[in-house]
């Protein structure tokens, strides 16, 4: 949309795009710095699998490995604040930077789960606070008309930078060092273009808070949704490369299969989620996890040996991935718009619980019942989100098509940036929740001049 004029009309497309390429020239060395870190962190990501197998660890402790992970990354990211406010945004980067660079080393030198479980940990937290930093300089940098731009290109940094670090894997051994040191160097040059270009401080990211509760109370779909959906995604991401090595997959074979998820994920982003944008948010979504539900029990039936289930792979991820950002929009339909901070927050925290118990299920679920139980976990749980979707599309009376929120491109680790457009976009119930019913609403008693909102699960 472009921004009105002093007159109050609507400037010309042609300035519009001016601004836009204006902004991403503008962030040029953030977004470098992010695609060294996304490729070298998605080379790890695949390495470790691989490594492991050859050192004879059980699927189970690398689900463990993986699940530590994803824990260290929820601690860096919520206590990253206190570290900005006392050293500065840059020396924190390249502190956790440089830390995160030497885990990878640390890891190729210690090669046991317990050791293995540790450094991830740190190596976790460390990306974190990395994504938070370019993620709030990113936010500091846009303006109102071109957020949407320049969350658009963070998102395709973050899943090609990850399919090429993937694929990185294929130039040498995963029983040798050199792939840790390509890693550890890639992670390391992050450095260089933050250190040299980024001359001002981004403001501190927004610590407001909405318990789980009254986001659970207001709209339960969301909630789930984000849960089950996160689930999948981290297994598909963490646990993919672990069930080629069970399935007996060679190196070169599980890049293919890791990256056709990543691959399909950017296809399908933009046009299911202006699908859902048009029709009721609900049964689009409810659609989507039923055919991703499909797709994955197709993959549960293909062999591993098949071509076919690199096609089944990447439609799974064109699929799975743009459910974070629906079920995102989905609350962004019923949550007011001064609290949309605070929500996106709590969306991220039931995100991570989601995301730490994939792996620890998925890898004992491999080691239990053999390489099929990786996609009829995922059967079963996005199974569990369809039920759960037609139970409350019953229950509950879905939003106006044309009061719904604005779908954006989010994925389950995209942070501040991702969630902060929220904060542009105006509240589109603002009206409409004046004609719910008095039982179905209440005032929120610290900010009594603002509309109401559900807090009593009336939400969809």
């Amino acid at each position: 949309m472009n921004p009105p004029s002093a007159d109050g009309s609507t400037a010309g497309t042609g300035q519009g795009r001016t601004s836009t390429i204006s902004s991403l020239l503008g962030v040029w060395a953030l977004f470098l710095a992010f695609l060294f870190l996304q490729v070298g962190n998605g080379l790890q990501r695949i390495l470790l699998p691989i490594r492991a197998e050859s050192e004879g660890f059980s699927a189970g402790a690398m689900g463990a490995v993986m699940a530590v992970h994803f824990a260290g990354y929820l601690l860096g990211a919520k206590a990253i604040s206190r570290a900005l406010s006392a050293v500065g945004h840059i020396r924190v980067f390249a502190a956790l930077a440089s830390t995160a660079s030497a885990a990878v080393l640390i890891n190729a030198v210690l090669v046991l789960p317990v050791t293995w479980a540790v450094v991830y940990f740190v190596s976790g937290a460390c990306n974190a606070g990395v994504l938070v930093i370019l993620e709030s300089w990113l936010n500091d940098r846009a303006t109102n008309e071109t957020r949407g731009s320049i969350l658009g290109a963070y998102m395709m940094v973050m899943m090609g930078g990850t399919a090429v670090g993937q694929l990185l894997l294929n130039v040498g051994s995963a029983d040798g060092f050199k792939l840790f040191v390509l890693s550890s160097v890639l992670i390391s040059l992050a450095v260089v273009p933050v250190t040299l270009s980024a001359s001002t401080a981004a403001p501190v990211p927004s610590d407001e808070k909405m318990p789980l509760r009254d986001l659970y109370r207001t709209i339960p779909s969301a909630v789930v949704g984000i849960v089950l959906c996160s689930f999948v995604q981290s297994a598909s991401t963490s646990m993919a490369a672990v069930f080629g090595t069970e399935s007996g997959m060679g190196a070169g074979r599980i890049t293919l299969f890791t990256s056709a998820a990543v691959i399909g994920a950017i296809t399908l982003q933009i046009p299911l989620g202006q699908l859902s944008d048009r029709y009721p948010r609900r049964a689009v979504i409810l659609v989507v996890a039923t055919t991703s539900c499909g797709l994955a029990c197709i993959g549960a039936l293909v062999p591993a040996t098949s071509v076919v289930l690199l096609i089944v792979n990447l439609v799974f991820g064109a699929f799975v991935f743009p459910l974070y950002g629906q079920f995102v929009a989905l609350a962004n339909d019923w949550v007011p718009a001064e609290k949309r901070v605070a929500a996106a927050s709590t969306l991220v925290l039931a995100s991570s619980f989601g995301a730490m118990a994939a792996p620890m299920i998925i890898g004992m679920a491999l080691q239990a019942f053999g390489p099929s139980a990786y996609f009829w976990s995922l059967a079963i749980c996005l199974a569990v989100l369809a039920l759960y979707l037609s139970y409350r599309v019953r229950v509950r009376q879905a939003v106006p098509v044309e009061r719904q929120s604005t779908f954006q491109p989010i994925l389950a680790r995209s942070g501040e940036i991702a969630h902060s457009v929220s904060k542009w976009v105006l509240h589109p119930l603002a009206g409409w929740h004046h004609h719910l019913d008095k039982h179905d609403c209440e005032v929120d008693q610290r900010h009594p001049s603002h509309h109401t909102w559900p807090t009593d699960g009336s939400g969809d």
